[in-house]
């Protein structure tokens, strides 16, 4: 009996080398992978918010006809965000009852691991009809 227990004592340490082993070679991947997505979510979420901003300014822009304005929905419609880094682009720069106003925001959205860079830039557009 004695024989049997220690060859299977000698086992387990054996197994618990492997196991030590494999973990080691497992937990980069996953831990890279982990990182990755806490990425993609806050990348997604900022280009979610952006496209909002434009939204929002499009629609400010086609009833108040001032891009002063439009810019303030904007932040207005992207909370969380960082609306100093925001650029604008109309198009056109003034709204004619019937034609359609579209918005451009570009931001830089800060890295959060760093991953892809320290800064990744976002696009948002949105349009509507001019006049209501």
């Amino acid at each position: 009996m004695t024989i049997l227990k220690r060859k299977i004592s000698e086992k387990s340490e054996k197994s618990r080398g492997a196991v030590a082993v494999e973990f080691a070679l497992v937990v980069p991947f996953l831990l890279l992978l982990v990182a990755g997505l806490i990425e993609f979510a806050n990348v997604y979420n900022a280009q979610i918010s952006v496209t909002q901003a434009a939204r929002e300014a499009a629609r400010s822009m086609a009833i108040h006809n001032n891009q002063g304005t439009a810019e303030a929905a904007a932040a207005a419609g992207a909370p969380g965000l960082d609306t100093a880094g925001f650029g604008y682009a109309f198009s056109p720069t003034a709204c004619a009852s019937g034609a359609n106003i579209q918005v451009t925001i570009d931001y830089e959205a800060d890295s959060l691991t760093g991953l892809f860079g320290d800064t990744i830039t976002l696009t948002g557009v949105g349009a509507m009809r001019c006049g209501g």
